[in-house]
């Protein structure tokens, strides 16, 4: 029988209403957390008697007394409020209705063992996972790591954007994304797990018929090619800028490092960005020349919140990761 608090659900005089309604409800019924009263032990039993037409041999398979299956299989009937045997046989047959409830109840039982296999300890990443990109780790970093998680990890789905690194860190903060790769500066990731994933050289940028070199020359002849100031590596070279104390004549701000690489191609100024993105937009077209006399870097970190939660699943996506960059890094050797 129902207990005292399922008496007075909405849906149990429906479901008690016809065995067409039984049917239709049965999923609903589930949903309402009535699992625990159809367990999922009297279906699997009762896809195996369907399967096997047998008690006894469902007995065999399941493990069961001969008894036991059939107490089972009484009970469900009660909870259904309907019969799902005929009786008049020996063994008893199941009725057209139980036919059609076994059949529903192989899909409920085939979707627990999937839920059930989902939830079973393993080192592999599992799951779905909203993860943001800063549009130049994007670039290298995110067709690899799609890769890489779906032969290391099958079962997990992954939602994947782009956005400035405050922008990602905000939506990590307030449960928009589970976790981002950023520019890792003191101000958007203060409060946030923070965990670097490549250091990367910055350098300067500068157009191939310079004649001048080095900073301080370049700031006095050339406009300087700022990519967003609010930014995580906008960030990072204002405030290199500033403890170098250099002025230059104008500052051009621009919104795409590859639209920057090639203002500096076409001699339109000079920029500090990363290494790996200078030489895979400019290659040997633009002078590269290293930050003197005080070397600047940047770090592309892994961002998430600080919970008990996150800690189970951070160190596998940073596995994923890790072995995305050493993919990387080897193709680019």
């Amino acid at each position: 029988m129902f207990p005292d608090q399922a008496l007075g659900h909405p849906l149990y005089s429906q479901l008690c209403e016809s065995p067409h309604v039984i049917f239709n409800r049965i999923y609903i019924v589930i949903k309402l957390s009535f699992i625990e009263l159809m367990q999922i032990s009297a279906f699997e039993t009762l896809v195996a008697i369907a399967q096997h037409s047998s008690f006894s041999r469902t007995a065999e398979v399941r493990n069961m007394t001969l008894s036991a299956v059939s107490m089972q299989m009484k009970s469900l009937e009660e909870e259904l409020g309907t019969a799902l045997f005929d009786r008049r046989y020996r063994p008893p047959k199941l009725t057209p209705l139980g036919v059609r409830v076994a059949q529903d109840a192989k899909t409920i039982v085939d979707a627990y063992s999937v839920l059930k296999s989902r939830c079973v300890p393993t080192d592999q990443l599992t799951g779905t996972y909203r993860v943001g990109f800063v549009p130049s780790a994007a670039a290298r970093i995110l067709p690899l790591f799609l890769g890489t998680a779906e032969q290391l990890a099958p079962k997990t789905m992954l939602s994947t954007s782009t956005g400035l690194s405050e922008t990602l860190c905000e939506q990590v903060r307030n449960g928009q994304l589970d976790a981002a790769i950023v520019t890792e500066i003191a101000d958007a990731t203060f409060d946030l797990c923070c965990e670097t994933l490549i250091r990367e050289e910055m350098v300067i940028a500068a157009p191939l018929n310079s004649k001048v070199k080095g900073l301080s020359g370049l700031s006095g002849s050339h406009p300087f090619l700022h990519f967003i100031p609010s930014s995580g590596v906008g960030k990072l070279i204002a405030q290199y800028r500033d403890q170098m104390q250099l002025k230059s004549k104008e500052v051009i701000i621009l919104d795409s490092i590859e639209a920057i690489v090639n203002c500096v191609k076409s001699g339109i100024g000079y920029a500090l960005l990363p290494k790996t993105d200078v030489l895979r937009y400019g290659a040997d077209k633009v002078l590269i020349l290293p930050c003197k006399p005080q070397p600047l870097f940047r770090n592309i970190s892994l961002v998430t919140r600080e919970d008990a939660l996150t800690e189970i699943w951070r160190p596998k996506l940073k596995t994923l990761l890790e072995a995305s960059i050493t993919g990387l890094e080897n193709a680019e050797i």
